[in-house]
């Protein structure tokens, strides 16, 4: 018997949210049901933009509709754990746009939401789905280029959005680490883990630095470097005003491999021996949209069909292992938010 589309439900319709709405389209098994927005034309717009067949002017709305049964949460940042735990209060799953939350102890309470409605709820890393990343663990598992000795995995470009921006302004969550460092540290903790059979590692150390903004006092450009077990060194940057190559690298003991486009997988994907020997060079495919996977994921999982032993979807125990790091990187350069403050 051929299970039915999941209907899914957007929270937002900025830029994130469109990109998830075309993904849709490609998804197998999802429709975009329906889009909420705090200004009822905008969500009217992006309806008619990307086919929903609802839109709504509050999120509120949107949740009390009986045929969503799945939510995408693309708000912005500091929003996150307060319709993450609407959503599951309402028995929705919900898939959140990443960082999950501010920090670790707000990504411990969403878990615990998660548990008492018993819904799924899942951080979305689309590059973690794409088989670009698949390929990359299985050079890793099979020792192709020997034991996994250091990583680096960067994640920089320059805007000029101002102080008020959701880029850089604190009440909204700005800052290079949350928004982009997230996933270099992701890629490190996950390769880390992978070269010693583990599904993903916690750094045993962590130091870091970083460049504060003077007016919104977020993160404009910093790196973080860390020790993991066996020996494995690895170093992520996070930038927001400063352009350079974004490259996730691999040494090991007798070569290295290199993703060019580790985050959006439109580059390639380089294996080669120390000194630059036989390399050997695949394109990454392109044909499917990026979110395409990672909705595909969620959905399977969320219809009873678990993650595979060895896939390299974010599990929520290495959410919460990335939540901590990303806390750890923080502290280390002086940053905190509102979110930090609360009790409880």
């Amino acid at each position: 018997m051929t299970k039915q589309s999941v209907k899914w439900g957007i929270l937002s319709a900025g830029k994130i949210a469109g990109t998830f709405a075309e993904a849709l389209k490609e998804a197998e098994g999802s429709d975009l049901h329906a889009v909420a927005a705090r200004d009822a034309a905008r969500a009217a717009e992006f309806a008619g933009k990307h086919g929903a067949t609802r839109s709504y002017g509050s999120y509120e709305t949107l949740l009390a509709d009986p045929e969503v049964e799945a939510v995408y949460v693309a708000t912005l940042h500091p929003f996150h754990l307060e319709w993450i735990i609407k959503s599951l209060q309402a028995g929705k799953h919900v898939l959140c746009e990443k960082p999950l939350t501010m920090n670790l102890r707000e990504a411990k309470r969403a878990k615990q939401q998660a548990d008492e409605n018993r819904c799924l709820l899942r951080e979305a890393f689309m590059y973690r789905h794409h088989p670009q990343m698949h390929k990359v663990v299985d050079l890793v598992e099979g020792g192709a280029i020997g034991k996994v000795r250091m990583i680096e995995a960067n994640f920089c470009y320059h805007s000029d959005m101002g102080p008020d921006s959701r880029l850089i302004a604190k009440e909204l969550g700005g800052g290079a680490i949350l928004d982009i460092g997230c996933y270099g540290m992701s890629f490190c903790r996950l390769v880390a883990g992978r070269a010693r059979d583990r599904l993903f590692a916690e750094p045993i150390e962590l130091q870091a630095v970083g460049h504060l903004d003077t007016q919104a006092r977020t993160d404009l450009w910093t790196t973080a470097i860390m020790r993991f077990e066996g020996d494995i060194l690895a170093k992520t940057s996070a930038a927001l005003r400063v352009e350079m190559p974004n490259l996730a690298c691999i040494y090991g003991e007798t070569g290295r491999i290199t993703i060019t486009e580790p985050w959006h997988c439109k580059g390639e994907l380089r294996v080669e021996g120390n000194g630059g020997e036989n390399p050997e060079v695949t394109p990454t495919d392109t044909s499917r949209h990026l979110y395409a996977y990672e909705i595909e994921s969620f959905t399977q999982e969320m219809q009873g069909q678990p993650i595979g032993a060895k896939e390299v979807a974010m599990r929520y125990d290495d959410t919460l292992g990335n939540m901590k790091a990303l806390d750890r990187w923080r502290a280390e350069i002086g940053l905190s938010y509102e979110a930090d403050r609360v009790n409880g």
